[in-house]
């Protein structure tokens, strides 16, 4: 022990010069409770404190204010010794009376220097709890001439540290760090001291300080900083080789997140544990805790993570058939993510020592004033849930909204964007969009064919050959679906009548609609022609010519069609029998041979 303190004396000596301790450099921490943390704002506000109390000693008792009459005294005259490296008048507020023979041989400057680092690592000096009474703290349950000063946490046990009453030589009494406290100092110190080579580091740079860390400190974090993100490129790339290896379908986002957020999050992790094992001051220590750097972490892996996740459903909504959801993801990913981030913010500033009780209050505030500003938005966003909720248009939709024909090319969680048959792009806002009235023709299981045809004023004869021919045409043609046939004789309008054909057609593509409506138009205008009828229109004509009549080989054509129907029953008066029907159904060839249509 002796040999190993006398070659940690100048390592210590620089440590100790404002009484900022640093973390033990064995591989695990002592077990310090959540109590003994501090955070800056703490640190700070203890040390304002102490200042504040040496300031007020010295000006009301003067130079003998820190002779050590009360615990509070002694306590303020060992820190004012150390901090002004006066190690001489330090070791006078040591009680070296009746210590091992062992520790006789060690200076006394050494041994205080030691205690420092010990104390100042667990944080266990707060002078304001320290009484400033001669008789100190008399409601303790302990003897009358001994105080508890703090307690050292080791890996094994707690160690209490007292302060004791003793006789100054002068007929007096003063406080003292107590002689059973001192003889521990060697057992504290060899778990929660510095390594040799720690110390060999040290003596060989030049010697500066920056936040409490000394010298070597610096250079290792800055080394520990560069080498730590190779360290993590390797394992982030053998993790990503290992993840590659199960069949998925989004190599990409796993990509992405394996070398960036979590890549990042190993960095910083791997830095931070580094860091924490070069003995780092309690300065240090509280401002690295008060970054918020492992909040930045995890802040930054759960960003990742959210994404990754959300690619994932992505790509499974749009292997199922649910792509319309897959935009509603990146809003509502969006919003957790915000909201992530806001408790994460809200825990970093509770560790960091802030009121939160502040800054909850100032949210809800703040949270009011954003909604009242930001209302409109809010009903978008309302609208865009209410839109992937009901579900009256998917992306890819051919609809009418309003008097607006086009296409949706996306919801988003503000507005929802159409391109119009003019190739132009329209902008509705969700809110508005979400009220009106929407008409959806890409979700229509059929394309409706309805047409009124007029027809000069003809003979019944003609009249049934073509109404039978009609809907011998409808139900043959294999585009129609035979059930929804209607073909009538709807009405006459002076010399004119008035035929509604209305089928459905199997097919929900309008292009391929038409193609079949064209291919039904010119087979009608052919069976018309041929029964000796002619096309009219609505209104009244004035014709200038005769009137066209059907010629006699026309008449006696339709005439002879006519009688062998009636005698072989197949008058279709009022509609063909089903099993007519089912035998005319797919008879007519579409498209005709010979047409590309």
């Amino acid at each position: 022990m002796k040999n190993k303190l006398m070659r940690d004396w100048r390592a210590i000596t620089l440590l100790l010069l404002a009484l900022m301790p640093a973390l033990p450099s064995v591989a695990e921490d002592p077990a310090v409770p959540p109590s003994e943390s501090a955070s800056m704002r703490e640190l700070i506000e203890q040390e304002e404190k102490a200042e504040k109390l040496i300031e007020e000693k010295s000006s009301s008792k003067g130079a003998e204010a820190l002779i050590g009459r009360t615990p509070l005294e002694a306590m303020l005259g060992l820190q004012e010794a150390v901090r002004n490296q006066d190690y001489d008048k330090a070791t006078s507020y040591l009680d070296l009376r009746y210590i091992p023979e062992d520790l006789q041989e060690i200076e006394p400057g050494l041994l205080l220097r030691a205690m420092s680092l010990v104390f100042g690592q667990q944080n266990i000096l707060d002078l304001t709890e320290l009484s400033d009474e001669p008789e100190g703290h008399l409601d303790d349950g302990l003897p009358s001439y001994r105080d508890l000063l703090g307690t050292v946490y080791t890996s094994g046990e707690e160690i209490p540290i007292y302060l004791q009453r003793i006789p100054d030589g002068k007929g007096g009494r003063v406080w003292r760090l107590s002689n059973a406290t001192v003889a521990r100092i060697p057992e504290m110190w060899d778990e929660l001291g510095y390594s040799d080579l720690a110390i060999k580091l040290g003596d060989m740079l030049p010697q500066f300080s920056y936040f409490g860390m000394q010298n070597w400190q610096l250079v290792a974090s800055a080394v520990f900083l560069i080498i730590a993100w190779p360290i993590s490129m390797l394992i982030t790339n053998i993790l990503l080789r290992i993840a590659l290896l199960i069949p998925n379908d989004f190599s990409a986002g796993l990509t992405r997140f394996f070398r960036g957020s979590l890549r990042f999050f190993i960095y910083l992790a791997i830095a931070r544990g580094l860091m924490g094992e070069l003995g780092l001051s309690l300065t240090a220590r509280i401002i690295l805790d008060s970054s918020g750097l492992d909040f930045i972490a995890w802040t930054v892996l759960l960003m990742g993570t959210l994404s990754l996740v959300r690619d994932a459903r992505m790509r499974k909504m749009e292997r199922t058939g649910k792509a319309q959801y897959a935009a509603l993801l990146k809003p509502l990913t969006t919003i957790i993510k915000v909201f992530v981030v806001t408790v994460i913010a809200l825990f970093w500033a509770d560790r960091a020592g802030y009121d939160m009780t502040t800054i909850i209050a100032g949210l809800g505030v703040g949270s009011l004033a954003v909604a009242l500003a930001a209302q409109k938005t809010l009903e978008n966003v309302i609208g865009a849930a209410t839109l992937y909720a009901a579900r009256p248009v998917n992306p890819g939709d051919f609809c009418r909204f309003g008097k607006t024909l086009g296409i949706v090319e996306e919801i988003g969680l503000r507005s929802t964007l159409i391109r119009t048959l003019d190739r132009t792009l329209v902008v509705i806002p969700n809110s508005v969009f979400s009220s009106i009235e929407v008409e959806n023709f890409s979700v229509r299981d059929r394309v409706r064919f309805f047409r009124q045809t007029h027809l000069q004023m003809a003979d019944a004869e003609q009249l049934r050959l073509i109404l039978a021919k009609t809907r011998e045409l409808f139900y043959s043609h294999p585009k129609v679906l035979q059930h929804t046939v209607s073909v009538r004789l709807e009405r006459i309008e002076q010399a004119t009548v008035i035929m509604r054909l209305d089928a459905g057609i199997n097919t929900r593509d309008y292009q391929e609609y038409l193609a079949i409506a064209e291919d039904i138009n010119l087979r009608f205008i052919e069976l018309v022609h041929d029964a000796g009828a002619a096309f009219s229109g609505a209104g009244q004509v004035l014709s200038v010519r005769e009137f066209r009549q059907a010629s006699a080989e026309e008449m006696a054509r339709v005439e002879r069609e006519m009688q062998e129907m009636r005698e072989e029953e197949r008058l279709p008066f009022p509609n063909y029998t089903d099993d007519e029907i089912a035998a005319l159904k797919g008879s007519i060839d579409y498209p005709p041979k010979g047409s590309s249509a």
